[in-house]
């Protein structure tokens, strides 16, 4: 993704047929704090190109502290999931991970989110 408009309160980002937008709190919600299972946002993941990408993500974070879930790990969701799950500064989690081929849409792919089985 590359930055397409930055200042001290806003970031927006395009890449991959994506854009996100990350923006500061308005005054009168700067003491709530996200919580991952209330109505909304669960998380939000960004594909990697490679499981080193996905590597790369990962000393990245730990070279500036920042929180982490997991460190890279395979998974059950599709096969060859690898992935990091970190947490931003308001605890939203974020995951980079990377599935080969066609992932969850290949033909013998099942997928079954983790805690809806």
């Amino acid at each position: 993704m590359r930055e397409v408009f930055s200042n001290e309160k806003y970031l927006y980002y395009v890449g991959g047929r994506t854009g996100v937008a990350i923006g500061e709190a308005a005054p009168e919600f700067k003491h709530d704090s996200f919580a991952q299972n209330r109505v909304g946002l669960h998380h939000v993941c960004f594909r990697a190109r490679s499981r080193e990408d996905v590597d790369a993500v990962h000393a990245y974070l730990k070279s500036k502290n920042i929180k982490i879930v997991h460190a890279p790990e395979d998974g059950a969701w599709a096969p060859g999931y690898y992935s990091v799950l970190f947490e931003d500064p308001d605890g939203i989690r974020l995951e980079v991970n990377h599935v080969p081929g066609k992932g969850v849409f290949a033909d013998d792919a099942e997928f079954v989110p983790h805690g809806y089985t």
